[in-house]
């Protein structure tokens, strides 16, 4: 497996075309993946295999044979012609060689000609006897094609190892310091001068550590966020409504997040929340939803709970929508319950569910109000909406929330996505290491695939939690994220 990103010459599995294909459409800004892509032509016709299923795997393969078919337009497609994108790397469609003998590939000779993985495969190996085995690879995100990789000598480069996090965090020199302490700001000049290799994109998060023996304090005063021309102070770390006042970020995660949440929706519209569990994501989005909404400046928290796939039936449940939907909506039912147990509200119950804490002072502690509470906030606040009928649909003016995203594919996200309308903020939480979906790993999932190709975007802000250092909910859990992260194996 190979530690670097960038090769001379790549051969991408068409594993990563079909979960990507706007990998074949970069930017001039994106940073090339190698010198030169060696792409089978045996893909051409492969993807035509998927063109009419109805499903994410469908809509990529009428999507790259467009694709395929614009880079065709300007090729010969002959052996010696190449297409140039825009960032300059280079395009080549290659045949398997003629006359080579491939006897000694570890690969069952029934798959030689009717599998796109042996064609790449073989396309790398010729490559290597002209090019040297250093300079080429597989990319895939699949062991199906990663292993007969490696069991041929072929290096396999990591897909999109460079996933955007929205943040950073720096030693900053104290001969600056006095501009952050008396100006309350870091021009973009003076962050391009001592940080040459490392630019910023605007709502891009930065951890100012000015002393390495100090942390962050607990004010969180030495994080700021990059408003394209300078790093300035957060501004929404404390939520207004009185009722939340013990409602606090915990950690640098949670104040980036709560300056994201609470900022005006024409300020920021987009959020996306990454981190393993336990960090707080989702009590953070809805504290801050729940507050905003009660003081109208949105009119709901709209759930869309991840109870199946867009356009795929959930099967039977009894009860009508809400109770079909009531047991995905768990986990955000559960942060609700621990929301409440911290604000300073009057729990409205009835005489009977206080008869038997009446004399400890009445019922305000209970378990019962605050489960009678958690339906009633429900009833007044909230929306679920089933994924299944979200499709056409516009949500406007309010604070919608999309969890456990890592599980939606490429074409789920855009679909998903798109359904904001006006006045909305849209938040999407989800761990990338815990992605159930098959046909996904930790980076060609939704939020990962969300999170790089909105980063940068003015009205996004993408928050990306310090894995197990910033884990909240119990010590318990800490110390599992510190086991699990010990002994993990390279996903290929």
């Amino acid at each position: 497996m190979s530690s670097s990103s960038f090769h001379d010459f790549i051969v991408p599995g068409l594993d990563v075309l079909i979960s990507d294909p706007e990998f074949l459409v970069p930017d001039k800004n994106t940073k090339p993946k190698a010198r030169m892509l060696y792409v089978p032509s045996f893909y051409l016709y492969r993807v035509l295999d998927f063109y009419n299923e109805q499903s994410n795997r469908g809509e990529s393969a009428r999507e790259l044979t467009d694709i395929f078919g614009e880079i065709s337009g300007a090729m010969n497609l002959n052996d010696s012609d190449t297409f140039v994108f825009k960032n300059g790397m280079r395009l080549k469609f290659k045949d398997l060689p003629e006359g080579s003998d491939f006897r000694g590939m570890q690969w069952s000779s029934h798959d030689k000609y009717s599998s796109s993985r042996f064609h790449a495969i073989a396309i790398a190996k010729a490559a290597q006897e002209t090019f040297g085995k250093e300079n080429v690879a597989i990319m895939t995100g699949s062991d199906q094609l990663a292993t007969p990789a490696l069991f041929n000598r072929i290096d396999v480069a990591r897909v999109n190892p460079d996933v955007y996090t929205g943040r950073v965090k720096v030693l900053f020199p104290e001969d600056y310091a006095s501009l952050w302490w008396t100006n309350h700001l870091i021009p973009k000049h003076v962050w391009d001068e001592l940080f040459p290799d490392t630019p910023l994109v605007v709502n891009q998060y930065v951890e100012l550590v000015f002393d390495p023996c100090d942390q962050v304090d607990s004010n969180y005063q030495s994080i700021g966020r990059f408003n394209g021309e300078a790093i300035v102070p957060l501004r929404f770390t404390k939520i207004k409504n009185p009722a939340f006042k013990r409602i606090r970020p915990k950690t640098p995660g949670q104040a980036m997040l709560f300056d994201a949440l609470l900022a005006p929706v024409e300020e920021i519209p987009i959020v996306v929340a990454s981190g393993t569990f336990g960090t707080g994501k989702s009590f953070c989005a809805v504290a801050t939803g729940l507050a905003q909404v009660m003081d109208e400046q949105y009119k709901e928290i709209f759930v869309c709970p991840r109870d199946g796939v867009l356009g795929r039936e959930i099967g039977f449940l009894k009860g009508d929508k809400i109770d079909k939907i009531l047991p995905q909506a768990a986990p955000i039912l559960d942060n609700l319950e621990a929301v409440i147990s911290l604000m300073d509200v009057k729990r409205d119950v009835a005489d009977s569910d206080c008869g038997k804490n009446r004399r400890k002072g009445g019922c305000d502690q209970s378990n019962l109000s605050i489960k009678a509470l958690v339906e009633q906030y429900r009833e007044r606040y909230f929306e679920f909406e089933p994924i299944i009928y979200m499709g056409g649909r516009s949500i406007s003016g309010s604070f919608m929330i999309y969890d456990e995203f890592q599980d939606m594919e490429r074409g789920q996200a855009k679909a998903l996505l798109s359904r904001v309308g006006n006045d909305s903020k849209i938040v999407i939480l989800g761990d990338p290491n815990q992605t159930t979906n098959p046909h996904l790993n930790r980076t060609s999932n939704g939020l990962s695939y969300s999170a790089s190709k909105l980063a940068g975007d003015p009205l996004t802000a993408v928050v990306s939690f310090d894995q197990s250092r910033e884990i909240v909910r119990s010590a318990a859990a800490r110390h599992i994220a510190e086991r699990l992260a010990s002994h993990k194996f390279v996903n290929t």
